[in-house]
């Protein structure tokens, strides 16, 4: 599972994570079954503490998406009625640009170091699931 928290951030880590885990599975890169990562070894991964993670995890089940299933872990469990329809999506992948653009203008970087970042960010994932 890529995902990565920036403390810099003007968005809170608990807020980038939750998002990041459940874009992974309404877009179907965490496919049914998978399990995630403990929530001592994400903690640890991430640098949080493990009540953020296990918040995260907490929430991403109460709305459906994974099942905290005891000692054998948390397992995702797919996007259900999760999946957004093309105005959300538009909506979120904006917000996302607009957290990015205060980075960059907070860092003091250029629209083209900015976009060449992104590009490079978006190359070393690989291309995107179907149908995104």
């Amino acid at each position: 599972m890529i995902v990565h928290v920036d403390p810099a951030s003007p968005v809170p880590v608990f807020e980038q994570l939750r998002g990041q885990i459940e874009r992974l599975v309404v877009a179907g890169t965490l496919a049914p079954g998978t399990p995630l990562p403990t929530i001592r070894d994400l903690a640890t991964d991430l640098g949080l503490a493990r009540g953020t993670v296990a918040r995260v995890y907490d929430e991403l089940a109460r709305d459906g998406l994974v099942e905290a299933q005891g000692r054998r872990g948390t397992r995702v469990l797919g996007p259900g009625r999760r999946r957004p329809d093309a105005a959300a999506r538009a909506a979120e992948l904006a917000a996302a640009a607009d957290a990015f653009a205060v980075v960059v203008r907070q860092l003091g970087a250029d629209d083209a170091a900015a976009h060449a970042t992104l590009d490079a960010a978006l190359g070393r994932l690989g291309p995107p699931p179907s149908g995104g």
